[in-house]
C-alpha cells in the first residue's frame, strides 16, 4: 500500500551529513591534550549536529504524513468509510471555516457544510495531503504523542526507545541557536564526541524503527478505511 523506502534514504543522508561534520571536525592530528579540542570549532560542530537532527526528524514527520494523506486518497473510499485520523483530515477545512462564522450563518451554512463533508456521498474524499496535525508546540515531543494518536499508532516512547527522552532537549538546543538564544558553541559543550556520536546512531536507528512501525501498519487497506 505504501513504501517508505524513499524516507529512509532521506533520513539516512541527513543522518550522513551530521556523521561527516563530526568526522570532519574530530580528527585529532597530534597526541590529545586534557581539556584541549582537538579541533577549535569541534564544539560548533556538535551544536551543529543538534540542529540536523531536528531538520531530519521534522522532516520525516511531515514527509511520511503527506504519503499517509495520498495513500488514503488513493483507497478511493468516501469520508463516511474513513478511519476516524483520516476522517479528520477530510472535515478540516470545513470545521475550520466554522471558527469566524456568525451565529446566523453557523445554522444556515456553516454546520450544514460540515454536515455534507462528513458523509459527501459515493466515494468523495476530501483529505487534503499537504495538511499536519500540528500541536503548536514546534515539534515537541508531544507533537510525536499526537501525531501517532491521529493515525492509531503505538505510543511512540515504545518505538523511539533510545531517543524518547532526547526530543524534548534537541529540540530546545535546535531553538536556542536557531533563535540566538544559544550559540553552536555553548550547545556543543554539552556532549562530548563520544555521546554525539552515540545520540547520532540511536536518533537514526530509533527513526528508521518508527518508519518500519509506520509502513507495516500503512500497508493495508483498512489502516485507512472501516472494513
Amino acid at each position: 500500500m505504501i513504501s517508505l523506502h524513499p524516507h529512509r534514504i532521506d533520513l539516512q543522508d541527513r543522518i550522513d551529513s551530521a556523521i561527516r561534520l563530526i568526522d570532519a571536525t574530530h580528527q585529532t592530528v597530534a597526541p590529545p591534550v586534557a581539556g584541549v579540542a582537538a579541533n577549535p570549532i569541534s564544539r560548533e560542530a556538535r551544536g551543529l549536529v543538534v540542529v540536523l537532527l531536528f531538520a531530519a526528524y521534522e522532516n520525516l514527520l511531515k514527509s511520511t504524513t503527506r504519503t499517509l494523506l495520498e495513500a488514503a486518497i488513493r483507497v478511493r473510499v468516501g469520508n463516511r468509510r474513513l478511519r476516524p485520523g483520516f476522517r479528520t483530515f477530510a472535515l478540516f477545512s470545513s470545521a475550520q471555516s466554522l471558527r469566524d462564522i456568525s451565529e446566523k450563518k453557523l445554522y444556515s451554512d456553516g454546520l450544514p457544510n460540515l454536515v455534507i463533508a462528513a458523509d459527501p456521498g459515493g466515494r468523495t474524499c476530501t483529505i487534503e495531503a499537504n495538511r499536519f496535525p500540528n500541536d503548536g508546540s514546534f515539534m515537541r515531543s508531544s507533537q510525536i504523542v499526537l501525531w501517532c494518536k491521529v493515525f492509531d499508532l503505538p505510543r511512540p516512547a515504545s518505538i523511539l526507545r533510545r531517543t524518547w527522552a532526547m526530543v524534548d532537549t534537541i529540540v530546545i538546543q535546535r531553538n536556542d541557536i536557531a533563535h540566538g538564544g544559544q550559540t553552536a558553541d555553548l550547545v556543543g559543550r554539552n556532549y562530548s564526541e563520544a555521546d554525539i556520536r552515540q545520540l547520532i546512531s540511536d536518533w537514526r536507528d530509533d527513526w528508521l524503527h518508527f518508519l518500519d512501525i509506520v509502513e507495516q501498519r500503512g500497508s493495508t487497506r483498512d489502516f485507512y478505511r472501516v472494513p
